[in-house]
């Protein structure tokens, strides 16, 4: 779907008498404005796409070929919330007041056009759907994650002062609060999809000098891609294994590698799942600690940790790797 949209941008220059460094300072100064500009036009496009296909009535492409993906609405007095079958529209104007929406431009205006349908008779937005924007969504996803990663790094006053987020403290905290961080992933996974299951753990400062535990189930695909199975914040590894079994569309010995540093509670993690195994890195590392506990010095202790390393080493086939010449 290519659409062409026009914008003119008028500018004055004073002949001789501007520099280049006022002409890019100006152009920053726009480029906020400019691109709110250019996302309204654009979805503005997109609307009267959209208006224009749903209200499409026959010619060369068949209606359900044209409207497929759009005008989804729930049927007008439907308790129930059920959706109607109906995709062809009347248009019905506009709403009085322009949806506000933050972005990370700053705040659009965006007119919403109201179509109602010819089947059910329900009034709705059919661009609101396409964008897959709630009824009253006020902000855009990326807008979101980026006041979230700001608040990682400073607090809510800073981030407002050094990144001139427009957006109040106490928006800030709702949107903090009100984040998705606390939901859990509901898409099952395919164990046969996956070739190992890593899980690890690390403790965090809490309010009042408490410390917290943060710990991951992480699964590798087949494929080799990273699948997600779960972070949690102080839970149990029984609770985690419990939530974590859950998401599989199948519980059943695999013999897929579970990997994990032995860490307490590990030890039986999905045992019936998958076959533990150590982390080789961890072993030496863990050796240096332990002596150091038992009051052994660091020279004492280095000779028995490097031939731990060379105990567990890996020797990979000559076919796997390549030599690298002197000067590379």
């Amino acid at each position: 779907m290519e659409q062409l949209i026009h914008i003119t941008l008028a500018f004055d220059l004073a002949t001789g008498k501007v520099n280049l460094n006022e002409i890019v300072y100006r152009l920053q100064q726009l480029e906020h404005p400019l691109m709110l500009r250019i996302l309204k036009e654009i979805l503005t496009s997109y609307d009267d796409l959209i208006a224009e296909r749903l209200g499409h009535q026959g010619g060369v492409m068949s209606p359900r070929k044209i409207r497929k993906g759009l005008g989804r609405h729930i049927r007008k007095g439907d308790h129930r919330r059920r959706f109607c079958h109906g995709r062809c529209i009347r248009k019905r104007g506009y709403r009085k007041r322009a949806r506000i929406i933050k972005t990370v431009f700053g705040n659009l205006e965006l007119p919403i056009r109201i179509a109602e349908c010819r089947t059910c008779g329900a009034r709705y937005s059919p661009l609101l759907d396409a964008l897959k924007l709630m009824p009253y969504s006020r902000k855009e996803s990326n807008f979101e994650h980026e006041v979230i990663e700001a608040v990682i790094d400073t607090n809510y006053r800073r981030l407002i002062e050094d990144r001139s987020i427009d957006i109040s403290l106490g928006g800030i905290h709702n949107i903090v609060v009100g984040s998705d961080v606390d939901q859990l992933e509901k898409e099952p996974v395919d164990l046969d999809e996956l070739s190992a299951i890593v899980a690890d753990g690390t403790g965090y400062k809490r309010q009042k000098g408490k410390k917290g535990e943060l710990r991951s189930v992480i699964g590798i695909t087949t494929g080799g891609e990273v699948e997600p199975l779960g972070t949690f914040a102080n839970t149990q590894w029984g609770d985690i294994e419990r939530i974590v079994k859950d998401r599989f569309k199948e519980t059943k010995a695999t013999g897929i590698p579970f990997t994990y540093d032995g860490e307490p509670g590990l030890d039986n993690f999905l045992s019936d799942i998958a076959d533990a195994q150590r982390c080789a890195w961890h072993g030496p590392r863990g050796l240096y600690h332990s002596l150091w506990e038992d009051g052994v010095k660091k020279k004492d202790s280095q000779p028995h940790t490097e031939k731990l390393k060379y105990l567990i080493g890996i020797e990979l086939p000559q076919d796997d790797y390549e030599l690298l010449k002197d000067e590379d």
